[in-house]
């Protein structure tokens, strides 16, 4: 396959993520996020990251159990059990130590960024986000060579900063 298919549909993804913090409700905003998401599914899947695509996927499931009522505790403990399952799917279709590994990046970010979000201390997420779950990412992103994943996860960083920045000269 051209592997120029792959780093557009991931720029893609990247665009529509983007823009979807210009939505205004919620349900557009996960319905863009979802968007984006599948389309790093098909990036992830199609340059053989298998963690970083079946991720994606749980993302989406997350995003729509936690858009109402996040506090609930059995919705936290499913995206959970959902992130390990996808742990163990990846594993079982990577074929070297070296991608099995760097899974393990994303997935500890995910998981423990789960609990933030479930928590929902947007201060202590954005902290999270800036110190390890795009840090992890990128790392992941790097070695997988998903152009448009660096470039997602820089802008959640920077993004994070200026929500931090914002915060601290409001108060």
């Amino acid at each position: 396959m051209n592997p120029i298919i792959p780093q557009m549909l991931g720029i893609f993804g990247l665009f529509i993520i983007v823009i979807s913090f210009q939505c205004k409700q919620n349900r557009n905003f996960f319905l863009m996020q979802g968007i984006g998401s599948l389309f790093f599914f098909l990036n992830f899947i199609l340059i053989g990251a298998y963690g970083g695509a079946f991720f994606n996927l749980a993302n989406l499931i997350r995003g729509l159990l936690f858009s109402k009522d996040a506090k609930k505790l059995w919705k936290l403990l499913v995206i959970e059990a959902i992130y390990i399952g996808c742990l163990v799917f990846s594993i079982f279709l990577d074929n070297s130590l070296k991608q099995m590994i760097l899974t393990l990046f994303p997935f500890s970010a995910l998981i423990i960024m789960s609990v933030f979000m479930w928590k929902g201390n947007p201060k202590n997420i954005r902290y999270f986000q800036i110190a390890y779950m795009s840090p992890s990412w990128i790392v992941y992103n790097c070695f997988n060579l998903s152009v448009g994943g660096i470039i997602c996860e820089t802008f959640n960083m920077i993004s994070s900063f200026v929500y931090l920045i914002i915060e601290k000269k409001n108060k």
